[in-house]
């Protein structure tokens, strides 16, 4: 997985507790789907950058779907959860709409910027298998932690660094609102909140195309 801005180099995965909770979040929401498959997560906190991929790969195949999310954060703002939230949100959006139209979706091959919840995001979908990335890797005798982790912070202090953690926004069904509740959460996509596709309306499918 390649950072968006070359600036980025060096990186610390999301704290345990957050890759756990996006791993739930997206096995409830998408429990239809994973019979025969399963959820690759992998998020990184850069200097300037949140990334995070979402990986879905079904059994017997090597090609791994995977939704990209990159978004900028500052540290001065200390906007790194809201970040995190939207690039969660995001990659829901894609991965909904790589699903429900059997992987027939136009998603961009290079970072795409798209405007989202009142701020910019870039997506990009790729096709590396992360257990077969991993794997080559050893046979070259270059761990991941050697090849992009060049800092010794934890996952937790680079979060707490970049701001105070708070919890991930829990899940919430789309059966509760109304159009009413959709044209209200229009009028508020500025406002930093919780992932909208498990804590308010899903985004129309044509708004990540």
């Amino acid at each position: 997985m390649n950072p968006r801005l070359k600036s980025s180099k060096k990186w610390t995965a999301f704290p345990k507790e957050y890759s756990e909770q996006i791993q739930a979040v997206f096995t409830e929401n998408f429990a239809q789907y994973l019979d025969n498959a399963e959820l690759v997560i992998d998020g990184r906190i850069y200097p300037e950058e949140i990334l995070l991929r979402v990986g879905y790969l079904e059994k017997g195949r090597l090609a791994q779907a995977n939704f990209e999310v990159s978004m900028s954060y500052s540290q001065d703002q200390q906007d790194a959860v809201q970040r995190i939230h939207n690039c969660v949100d995001a990659a829901a959006g894609m991965m909904m709409d790589y699903l429900e139209n059997d992987g027939e979706v136009d998603f961009p091959y290079t970072w795409k910027e798209f405007p989202f919840q009142g701020k910019k995001l870039y997506l990009q979908f790729t096709t590396e298998n992360s257990s077969l990335e991993a794997e080559a890797n050893k046979l070259l005798g270059v761990d991941k932690e050697s090849l992009y982790n060049e800092t010794d912070e934890s996952d937790e202090d680079a979060l707490s660094r970049a701001e105070q953690s708070e919890e991930l926004s829990p899940p919430r069904d789309d059966e509760d609102f109304t159009p009413e509740d959709e044209e209200d959460d229009d009028e508020d996509d500025s406002e930093d909140r919780g992932p909208r596709m498990f804590g308010g309306p899903k985004k129309k499918k044509d708004d990540l195309h």
